[in-house]
């Protein structure tokens, strides 16, 4: 075998496995093709929220309201002109714990809990490590505070639509039925940069 033919070979390997590396690091449908770092690097550490949007519908008794904020820096707007200041802090340490700190319209709390990558999900499509679940297990606001034993209203699944060293977008939609034929759905969206 030639030189040159050699060094072909060699190039169409290296490009035949750098394939196969793109596509196994992709998770989420926007995910960077490759990334020297493992998703647990790039997810862990502080984010700030930047932008997002949240879109509520509620049906009863034949009644349907649809309401949606949308987040922007420390702003939030609804979709009925309101307008109040909102920021969001999400911290992810690679213990499995996390910390949310938020400033609602002058209200600040903070939320923590443990987290942990998802494992894949046949029924909802999901790869494995392509959802988040957090799970709180205490609130605390000035003058107040309250802590869950054991799995609070079975937590929060936050689906990574894409991780990067500096950006997280996380999307979604869920729904719940009541009784006497409530129903309530939102989809979300929320885009955070690690600080």
């Amino acid at each position: 075998m030639s030189k040159k033919i050699f060094y072909f070979a060699f190039v169409a390997i290296a490009i035949a496995g750098m394939s196969t590396m793109t596509t196994s690091c992709k998770k989420g449908e926007n995910d960077p093709g490759l990334s020297l770092k493992s998703r647990m690097a790039r997810i862990t550490g502080e984010w700030e929220l930047t932008e997002g949007t949240n879109t509520n519908t509620n049906a009863s008794g034949g009644v349907s309201f649809t309401s949606t904020t949308t987040y922007n820096g420390s702003t939030a707007t609804t979709s009925t002109g309101g307008s109040f200041q909102y920021t969001e802090t999400l911290t992810m340490e690679k213990d499995g714990t996390y910390e949310v700190a938020i400033m609602d319209d002058g209200d600040s709390y903070t939320i923590t809990g443990v987290w942990f990558f998802a494992g894949k999900i046949k029924d909802l499509d999901l790869k494995n490590k392509e959802a988040v679940m957090f799970t709180p297990q205490t609130y605390s606001e000035v003058g107040y505070s309250e802590t869950y034993n054991g799995l609070y209203g079975g937590g929060d699944i936050m689906i990574i639509d894409q991780l990067k060293n500096k950006e997280i977008i996380f999307k979604g939609a869920y729904s719940y039925s009541g009784g006497g034929g409530s129903t309530s759905s939102s989809t979300y969206d929320r885009t955070f940069e690690k600080q």
